[in-house]
């Protein structure tokens, strides 16, 4: 069950019950002008055409377009542009995030919880809901040794997360819209971006104190909302587990 113990959270409970219709607005702040980071201004190339099919397949399958709920939250989908490790566009122009309506009330409730502590921050979502034939082709294309591949991409026969919507990468966007140092990029293939080793980087002076502290206050707004982490990315959080996420939402092909 979400927490109902702050006034957002009961609102955006409500909105899941009646099936996240609504736009919701944090506190008496109105809806304002979504704003892109600094770092990562790149456009996803107009594609209408393919967008739109994309964009249509996410809406047949009851998802949630997480910026009518709450448009604080940014979204920057690194797949739609060439910044990602295949240096090339794989959504084809898709620009907005969708998500199973309960996950996105849990992404709205973790946007709340940190622009409580500090105004001027947002979360910035990098990827949501990946497709399952985008799985595939990821794993395909990627030019890595499987041994190695595996701990960065889950293999399409395994699914990930992703593919049902209850996994997002994100990070936090700060004062002047600029990317929050995180010690890695999103996406980077190697060990300073595991969570699991960031006391040894710190000690060995590899990961800043500052960079430190970013990551641990998105982990905290992101599990204070009913996310989990993983050992691997310090951008990755789960809504759920594949056993409950293969019950409650629907695969993504």
């Amino acid at each position: 069950m979400l927490h109902r113990f702050t006034k957002i959270v009961f609102s955006l409970t409500l909105i899941f019950l009646i099936g996240c219709d609504s736009p919701v607005y944090n506190d008496n702040r109105t809806q304002i002008t979504k704003h892109k980071s600094t770092l990562v201004l790149q456009k996803a190339p107009q594609t209408a055409q393919d967008s739109c099919e994309l964009e249509k397949l996410f809406v047949s399958k009851n998802l949630v377009n997480i910026n009518s709920l709450d448009s604080n939250v940014r979204v920057v989908l690194h797949y739609s542009t060439s910044q990602n490790f295949l240096n090339k566009p794989i959504y084809k122009g898709l620009s907005n995030c969708y998500l199973p309506c309960e996950v996105a009330i849990k992404l709205c409730n973790a946007e709340y919880f940190l622009n409580s502590q500090f105004p001027n921050y947002h979360i910035i979502v990098f990827d949501a809901v990946r497709p399952l034939h985008i799985q595939k082709q990821m794993w395909d294309e990627l030019e890595m040794p499987i041994e190695e591949k595996i701990n960065y991409l889950a293999h399409p026969n395994d699914l990930s997360l992703h593919n049902y919507g209850a996994a997002v990468d994100v990070g936090i966007i700060g004062n002047n819209d600029v990317l929050l140092d995180m010690g890695t990029p999103f996406d980077f293939f190697g060990e300073l971006s595991k969570p699991k080793r960031e006391k040894e980087f710190l000690n060995k002076g590899k990961l800043t104190k500052e960079a430190l502290t970013n990551r641990l206050l998105l982990r905290s707004v992101m599990t204070k909302s009913g996310f989990t982490t993983i050992t691997s990315e310090w951008w990755h959080f789960n809504a759920t587990n594949k056993i409950t996420a293969a019950t409650k939402f629907e695969l993504i092909d």
